[in-house]
């Protein structure tokens, strides 16, 4: 049986480590991408203990581990010829680098800052799409490539006073690309879907709350809880795995309910 692999950016804490790891345990050789692996400390989460390279190291998971900004193309076009000369082919692309800037209650949609607001769709939009367009090439070696791109409930609907409006247009954009992308390359036999999270306990975003508790805090889940990290991957293997096949185009709300 041949080994399916997958790429993941942003994987070296929340929502991408256990990414990664869930893929890994699912058998997945896994390239992951991040700007600094052994950084962020501060915001990991009382589940993560060292690396993410150490954790896939004690699954036993067949890693490539790339150092990059996914705004740097030449350095993501060495990941990909890395990708095919270890493996031949890439399965799945997780677009998952990516976050925020400035306080949770700022940036409201009449008075956005435009240097926030550069740094965030840097961050987002044109990490996503120099991802996939680097990726592309290993991509098109399979024959049921499927590209996953992270939104998230600020791209899907507002915020309840306007506020983080720069970060809910950055990962709005990130949707409808990847609704773009889904049209584009379904003649190549690549699928393009999007996720988009509600609140979710990482490690970053938990101090985050801490300090400005009265951001979203009108975001009541029907599920009485805050999501998972695993919850978001568990649905992110689902749109990797062959068993989505018939899938692309869609962005996917999993915020309990909201």
């Amino acid at each position: 049986m041949t080994t399916r692999v997958a790429l993941v950016t942003g994987a070296a804490r929340g929502i991408g480590r256990h990414i990664a790891c869930t893929l890994a345990r699912d058998g997945y050789a896994v390239a992951v991408v991040d700007i600094n692996f052994d950084g962020y400390r501060e915001f990991r989460d009382e589940n993560e203990h060292g690396s993410v390279l150490d954790e896939l190291h004690d699954l036993n998971a067949d890693v490539l581990a790339v150092e990059a900004d996914t705004t740097d193309a030449a350095a993501l076009q060495e990941c990909t010829s890395a990708i095919i000369d270890r493996w031949g082919e890439l399965n799945a692309l997780v677009c998952n680098a990516g976050g925020g800037t400035g306080p949770l209650d700022g940036n409201r949609a009449s008075a956005i800052d435009l240097d926030d607001l550069d740094i965030v769709l840097r961050r987002n939009l044109i990490g996503t799409i120099a991802t996939v367009t680097a990726a592309l090439p290993a991509l098109t070696l399979g024959s049921d490539g499927s590209i996953i791109t992270m939104s998230s409930l600020n791209g899907v609907e507002p915020t309840s006073d306007g506020s983080y409006a720069h970060y809910g247009i950055a990962k709005a954009a990130v949707a409808h690309y990847t609704r773009y992308l889904a049209k584009d390359l379904a003649p190549r036999g690549i699928r393009a879907n999007c996720v988009a999270p509600g609140i979710i306990a990482t490690g970053r975003l938990t101090q985050r709350m801490r300090e400005a508790p009265q951001a979203n805090a009108d975001l009541k889940s029907q599920l009485t809880r805050v999501g998972s990290p695993n919850d978001i991957a568990g649905l992110v293997c689902y749109l990797a795995s062959p068993e989505s096949v018939y899938m692309t185009g869609q962005v996917l709300r999993i915020d309990g309910g909201v």
